[in-house]
């Protein structure tokens, strides 16, 4: 009874031991999966972030070139409204200087 009851228990050390070394397999396949994973889910998100990064970028350029070309849009304006102007007093600056002359 006493060589079964040994026999018993060390079937069952055996077993555990075994169940032992299984878990750690287990266990070293899932870090390595969970590992796999995070640099996937780690390259995917910079990708995301570099794809987003640039439409802002684009963005942000157009916005640019249209507040100088409407920079440039309004300095023409003023260019136009300057010559006017001086057309306007080309003919009173001639009768002034014609009349400082004579």
């Amino acid at each position: 009874m006493v060589e079964e009851t040994i026999k018993t228990i060390k079937e069952t050390e055996c077993e555990a031991e075994n169940v032992l070394k299984e878990a750690d397999v287990k266990c070293a396949a899932i870090l390595e999966d969970a590992g796999k994973k995070a640099d996937s889910l780690k390259y995917l998100a910079e990708a995301d972030a570099k794809k987003k990064a640039q439409e802002a970028l684009e963005l942000e350029k157009k916005a640019g070139e249209k507040s100088i070309q409407d920079a440039l849009a309004g300095v023409e304006s003023e260019i136009s409204v300057l010559k006017e102007a001086a057309r306007a007093k080309e003919s009173e600056v001639i009768s002034a200087v014609i009349a400082e002359l004579v």
